[in-house]
Formats: structure tokens, C-alpha cells, sequence
């Protein structure tokens, strides 16, 4: 993946000290008043710029696996560089100096190929998305989320993002971003045979390689943004995401997708195979599932958002644990980290209650089995926020973030039941659950 953002070696150093120890100009205003304390925190959680990946932290790394970061920070910013440059000439232009913001969509898009077949696809509507989407993305080869594509091209100092005008989530693969877009290009291209869509796809494609971690993981947000945002990020799926994408381009499900990407593609998922693995918590010698994010060097589970304090998820889990089902070839460690991981399922269901989002915990016997969002790490129980960061035991005991957010999730009861047929021919070893 070397070769597009190339710097002179005896620079290189100079360069990374300089640009991680300099406060990004574009970043959140401060915070000024807030109405609530909770609503303070998570503001300062979410302006935060402090990065994961500093040159303090990446210098103390071995010199074995140092070098690989440093010039991982380094494409980072240098692809910010370009990035900015574009809305900046752009600004100039126009004698302006803030942003206008992207159509906002309330939910980021998410690409359904269910309800948007080929049919759909061959529509001027579709073509339209399409013809605004790829305007939409940014020089590094990403999107942003939740952006409107219906609402026409971006325009000349338009942000990439809708939410505000700073520099944020430019660009990211949370909420579906980014791989949605790839997808939907991809398959609109196959009806329109349209070569901006296809130079798209395959820029969205460099875009996910280029922002791979050393270690194989993603950052929520590339190029680099700080804050937790630099993360891996398993949080709404977003390393399965990107895994399976890729390993549809490695596949050549990705048409026309040159064979160069597919072989960095095949590697990308090998890696990041391996970085899911390392990621898995252990705890007393026991392998349990996986936390939301967790800190890009070390792999430990870590915090995010004010509210989303470190722990074990059970969400994301079980989706890791589905792609890990379809790879089990990848690596001999495989079926015993499932086997684990269906364990720390089976133990922790929770029975008697429906949840809905609006209206929260409901009792119900005929319910199917729960999973709180957030476990505990060490003794699994469900944990909660509000937005002032103060863990909580009890899900009454929620306020500001009681409705709207998933505090609970059934998506393990499909993993189970796929589970059970992949079981049939990779039965537990006597020593399921343990450290392998």
C-alpha cells in the first residue's frame, strides 16, 4: 500500500514530530456554556482532538513495529493535507472562509441491495443518487455520513459533512459510511457503465487500504481526526464492514476492480483477521468477546463516547463472530475464539423482556433472549450511562440518553442459530473458552 503519498526518509522523522505536536487549526470550537454537565462532557468527549496515535506514544513502541506507525501517521496527515486543500482553494475562490454544510439525512444512508435491485438501479432517481454521490467524496477516497444524495452535487465550499461546518468525520466508515457508498456506486456502475463511477469504487477501495492500521484494524474516522475517533472501531460494525467489502474485492465480486487491489485486498482481511483476534478480551485467562473500540496500539477495550464507556458489547460481538464463522480457514485459532465467544453468549442472555429504542425495557416472557450493549469486563454486568459519564448498574437509572440510543440487542440469537450449524463440523474442543 506504499507509493501514493511518498515522503523523503530523512525528513520523515522531523515531519512526524512536527505535525503530531501541533493542535489541528480545523478542529471544534471550545465549548463555551452548556445547559447540563452531562451535556458538557460529552461535547468536550466529542471535540476532543488528543491522539491516540501521538508521537509520544508511537515513539515508545519497539523499533521492530515503530517505523510502520510513524509512516502511518505521516499518510494520514498528509492525505488531511489534500483533503483540506480542496475546500480551501474552494473558499478562496469564493472569498469565504467558512464551510456550508452537506444536505443533512437523518439517518446515514446504508446501502439495501433487497430493496434497491437492479431495477431500481437502472432508474434516473438511482442514476442521480449515484451522479451526487461520487461528487460527495472526499480526495482521500471517502464519504462522510449522513448526507443527503438526493439534494443535488456538492457544490464548490460545500463541507463533505452535515452536521456542522468543522472538520469532522471527514471522511469515516461509522454509521455504514463510506462502504455503503462503495457498494452502491459499484452496482449502479453495472447498470450505467459509467467510468467516474467505476474510477470511484476503485479510489473507495484505496481509500479502506490506505486507512488500515499496521496492525490491521481501522480508525473510526481517516484521515486521522483524533480522540476516540482513532480507535478501532467495532462500534455499528464498522471493521466488519470494511472486512467484508474488502474481501469481496479479493473475491472479484468488486467488478473491474484491478488484480492489484484484489491481492491488497486478500492481505488487508488477512491482517485485520489477525488484529480481531489479538482484539479479543481476555479475562482470568478466559477468552470472552469484544469491546466497542479499543486502543489502536495496544488493543485493549477502550471508552468512546461520554455514555460508551469501556466494556465487553454484545452486538458487535456477534457479528465479528459471524464473519469469523465464514473465515474459519483464515486461522487455526478460529473455532476456539468462537466456541469462546458463543460461551460468554450463552451465559449472558438475558430472558423475559422485549426492547424498543423509543420505548426502552418492556417485560415480556415470550420474548426472545437480550444482551445488554455493554457488559462489565471482568464481571459481565450490564452497565449504562447518561451523558456524564457515570457508570450505572441499572437501566432506570437513565435519563438524558434513556431513549434513542441501543442499550440492548437480540443480534447474538442469529449468531447462535448460525452458530449451531457451523458447530456441527467444528465441534468444542475440551478446552473451549480458554486462552489459545
Amino acid at each position: 500500500m506504499s507509493g501514493l503519498f511518498s515522503l523523503c526518509a530523512r525528513c520523515a522523522k522531523g515531519i512526524f514530530v512536527a505535525l503530531t505536536s501541533v493542535a489541528v487549526l480545523s478542529a471544534p470550537n471550545s465549548l463555551g456554556a452548556q445547559g447540563s454537565t452531562g451535556a458538557a462532557l460529552s461535547a468536550a468527549r466529542e471535540a476532543d482532538t488528543t491522539s491516540l496515535l501521538s508521537a509520544a506514544r508511537i515513539s515508545a513502541l519497539p523499533a521492530s513495529t515503530r517505523g510502520e506507525w510513524q509512516a502511518y501517521v505521516l499518510r494520514s496527515t498528509s492525505s488531511r493535507v489534500i483533503d483540506e486543500a480542496l475546500l480551501g482553494a474552494e473558499l478562496r475562490m469564493l472569498g469565504k472562509t467558512a464551510m456550508v454544510t452537506a444536505p443533512m439525512l437523518k439517518e446515514s444512508f446504508d446501502y439495501q441491495p433487497r430493496s434497491m435491485t437492479p431495477d431500481f438501479l437502472r432508474t434516473d432517481s438511482a442514476r442521480k443518487m449515484a451522479d451526487n454521490m461520487v461528487t460527495f467524496q472526499t480526495p482521500s477516497g471517502g464519504w462522510s455520513k449522513h448526507v443527503s444524495f438526493t439534494d443535488g452535487p456538492r457544490q464548490p465550499g460545500q463541507s463533505f459533512f452535515s452536521e456542522n461546518d468543522k472538520w469532522q468525520y471527514i471522511a469515516t466508515v461509522d454509521n455504514d459510511a463510506t462502504t455503503s457508498e462503495i457498494r452502491f456506486v459499484h452496482d449502479a456502475s453495472l447498470q450505467h457503465k459509467d467510468k467516474r463511477y467505476e474510477s470511484s469504487v476503485i479510489r473507495g477501495v484505496a481509500y479502506l487500504l490506505h486507512a488500515q492500521f499496521p496492525n490491521g484494524c481501522w480508525p473510526q474516522v481517516w484521515p486521522l481526526q483524533g480522540g476516540y475517533h482513532d480507535a478501532a472501531t467495532f462500534n455499528d460494525n464498522a471493521i466488519v464492514e470494511v472486512m467484508q467489502l474488502l474481501d469481496d474485492a479479493a473475491l472479484g465480486k468488486m467488478t473491474y476492480v484491478p488484480d492489484s487491489l484484489r491481492a491488497q485486498s486478500a492481505k488487508a482481511v488477512n491482517l485485520a483477521i489477525q488484529c480481531v483476534l489479538q482484539a479479543q478480551v481476555v479475562v482470568h485467562d478466559t477468552l470472552t468477546v469484544w469491546g466497542q473500540q479499543h486502543d489502536p496500539l495496544t488493543l485493549a477495550a477502550t471508552s468512546a463516547r461520554s455514555y460508551e464507556l469501556t466494556s465487553l458489547t454484545s452486538k458487535e460481538s456477534a457479528s465479528i463472530v459471524d464473519f469469523l464463522m465464514t473465515h474459519t480457514d483464515a486461522d487455526p485459532r478460529i473455532p476456539a475464539r468462537v466456541h469462546a465467544a458463543i460461551s460468554w453468549f450463552e451465559h449472558n442472555k438475558i430472558l423475559g423482556y422485549r426492547y424498543e429504542q423509543q420505548a426502552g425495557l418492556i417485560a415480556d416472557a415470550s420474548a426472545p433472549p437480550l444482551w445488554a450493549r455493554m457488559s462489565e469486563i471482568g464481571t459481565n454486568t450490564p452497565i449504562f450511562s447518561n451523558r456524564d459519564g457515570v457508570k450505572q448498574y441499572k437501566y432506570d437509572a437513565l435519563t438524558d440518553r434513556r431513549i434513542g440510543y441501543g442499550w440492548y440487542a437480540d443480534t447474538p440469537n442469529g449468531t447462535l442459530k448460525r452458530y449451531a450449524k457451523w458447530a456441527q463440523t467444528h465441534p468444542r474442543s475440551a478446552s473451549r473458552g480458554s486462552l489459545q
